[in-house]
């Protein structure tokens, strides 16, 4: 039942930062930091937490400050481990999603793409992988 709870909270918040990321280039803060009440709903340690929240500011060279705040308050909610395995298969999606655009020629390679709905649709990925091999 908590899992539901957080998915209740996640989910809304994710639609719209991946939208205003894609059409705006820019995430909204407020959605952001309504992500934190999903901490509620989680068993992670505090300490963990804290280094979850810390983790991503290492990344502010190679993502936008958005993108790190996003990370950064996962970090918070799901605690290191899975900030890092967000970010990890974010990264992994992203760059397939990269790959078969170049090859259909619908992205160059200078372009700029929105990291957030890959981050979000990585979070989901886990959080469901999660639910289903708990049973709960």
């Amino acid at each position: 039942m908590t899992r539901l709870f957080l998915f209740s909270i996640l989910v809304p918040c994710f639609a719209r930062l991946c939208y205003t990321d894609i059409k705006c280039r820019e995430l909204e803060h407020v959605f952001i930091f309504a992500l934190l009440p999903g901490a509620l709903f989680t068993d992670v340690s505090l300490l963990q937490r804290t280094a979850g929240a810390v983790l991503p500011f290492l990344l502010t060279p190679i993502l936008g400050f958005g993108d790190v705040l996003l990370l950064s308050v996962l970090g918070f909610v799901l605690g290191v481990y899975g900030c890092f395995e967000t970010f990890a298969l974010a990264s992994v999606i992203s760059g397939l999603v990269c790959t078969a655009g170049l090859i259909l020629k619908k992205v160059k390679k200078e372009d700029e793409l929105p990291f957030a709905p890959y981050i979000c649709s990585a979070c989901l990925v886990l959080l469901l992988k999660q639910t289903f091999l708990s049973g709960a």
